[in-house]
């Protein structure tokens, strides 16, 4: 069984339907490969249009890449290379999005997380609705965050991409649109009608066929509703804005808000090597300049954590056993040598 669904309507727009509705739409390497070829083979097609990016069902737009699947590839020679493969692939399909010639709709109804935001990201126009909970949750698998995160965590203020990467913290639509990672808020009952006139009617008159896109979306949104993490921005500056992980997790440890405990409580439970890396790789990814570059360095750091140990015993114990606590490589972010955190990044 297929768990992507593609074909082109009769009206010329290409639709890929995520359909693994029981593992959130997670992306296995079959479904990334079948997309990526599509997206190649619809760009040079004339009949195809523009191209809509959806999911089935209310739950999820996309969880996330298949991390069970790499976790099955082990850390061997044959397994590294696949591992390798899929994210060269998932990858540079982000890339091909971001880059793409004809408009690109991600209707992002449910969760959109991981791998799911790297799909997303790219696109011409993102949808999400009052349903929609987005983020960036490697860090609680002893991995980091991926499909480009350096460069559009790094473009939000008060340092609130260093606290997504680190925290995995779950946001809303409305959030979403305040960080640049989402464009229209349509309210999740009108998603099915909104889909259906994309398809239908988008097209039927001499306008730019972008400029059709866009007006169609913009009969459907409304204004999103307020941003709670934008109210929370002068909390995550004060603690986030410090120049370590150490200097972070102490300046949390002193705060005796419930929120500051909650945050320090949530780190002492995550690998030490992950929060190092991510912070060094958020840090590191601040001077690109593109897109592209940042999903051309994450190849190189997660084939890094390929090789770590933590990130299989995260994997294990939290995805596959259940089990509440991993038996990390290094139990405290000192113990951890400089030089194992920068062999990620150089």
């Amino acid at each position: 069984m297929s768990y992507t669904q593609i074909h082109v309507t009769n009206t010329g727009v290409g639709v890929i339907t995520l359909n693994r509705e029981k593992s959130l739409h997670s992306l296995s390497f079959e479904m990334i490969q079948s997309i990526y070829d599509i997206l190649l083979d619809w760009e040079v097609n004339e009949s195809v249009r523009f191209v809509l990016l959806e999911g089935t069902g209310s739950k999820a737009f996309c969880a996330g890449g298949d991390i069970k699947e790499i976790y099955s590839y082990g850390a061997t020679s044959v397994g590294l290379e696949k591992s390798k493969r899929f994210f060269d692939v998932e990858y540079t399909m982000d890339a091909i999005i971001a880059n793409y010639s004809k408009p690109i709709i991600a209707l992002m109804d449910g969760l959109v997380m991981g791998g799911g935001v790297g799909l997303s990201y790219g696109a011409t126009y993102r949808v999400v609705t009052e349903k929609t909970k987005w983020a960036m949750p490697e860090t609680a698998i002893g991995f980091f965050p991926d499909v480009g995160a350096g460069y559009f965590l790094n473009q939000t203020p008060h340092s609130i991409g260093m606290y997504l990467g680190l925290s995995g913290a779950v946001i809303s639509g409305a959030d979403a649109i305040h960080i640049g990672t989402a464009d229209f808020f349509v309210p999740s009952s009108s998603i099915t009608e909104l889909r259906e006139r994309l398809v239908t009617k988008t097209g039927s008159s001499e306008k730019d066929i972008d400029q059709q896109v866009k007006e169609c979306i913009e009969s459907f949104s409304t204004n999103p509703p307020k941003s709670e993490l934008m109210q929370q921005a002068l909390f995550i500056e004060k603690h986030f804005s410090l120049p370590s992980v150490k200097e972070i997790v102490g300046s949390l440890k002193r705060d005796r808000s419930q929120e500051a405990q909650a945050l320090y409580q949530s780190f002492l439970r995550k690998s030490p090597v992950s929060l190092l890396v991510t912070y060094a790789h958020l840090r590191h990814t601040e001077k690109l300049k593109t897109y592209t570059e940042a999903l051309d360095f994450d190849k190189k750091v997660a084939m890094q954590f390929m090789m770590c140990t933590d990130f299989y015993e995260g994997v294990r114990c939290l995805l596959i056993d259940k089990e509440a606590q991993p038996d990390y490589l290094y139990q405290t972010i000192e113990e951890v040598p400089a030089d194992y955190v920068k062999a990620f990044i150089q």
